[in-house]
């Protein structure tokens, strides 16, 4: 099943589909679900990793239980901030590989939060 792509944040696409639903992320050829591209997928897991020990994720709860218990357990009033950016960065960087043709860089998805965060915080 082909689904039509008519528009992108960088500008408009004509005839554009999306052949494929496995995560552009890795190469575990797992299907492109929430809960995989920005919890279960390595790729994402290392940039959890990356943001500190703080934020870790319990995959056996259900989605919204897993997220305020690691809200509980991170401690600071700045997770749902860290955590938006994080998940948004991540959401830019697949966009970035499925409509730019960018390869997958863990220094670019780390580029993305900094400057996202700058942002935000400034």
């Amino acid at each position: 099943m082909e689904i039509p792509f008519t528009g992108h944040a960088h500008g408009s696409f004509s005839d554009c589909f999306l052949y494929n639903y496995s995560c552009v992320h890795c190469v575990e050829n797992q299907e492109e679900t929430v809960i995989y591209l920005f919890f279960t997928c390595p790729f994402s897991e290392a940039c959890w990793i990356c943001l500190g020990k703080n934020i870790q994720w319990d995959l056996s709860l259900q989605p919204l239980q897993m997220i305020i218990q690691s809200r509980q357990q991170f401690g600071s009033c700045i997770f749902r901030e860290i955590v938006i950016v994080a998940c948004r960065s991540l959401w830019c960087h697949r966009n970035s590989i499925v409509f730019d043709g960018q390869s997958l860089s863990f220094a670019r998805w780390k580029a993305l939060f900094v400057e996202d965060t700058k942002k935000d915080f400034s």
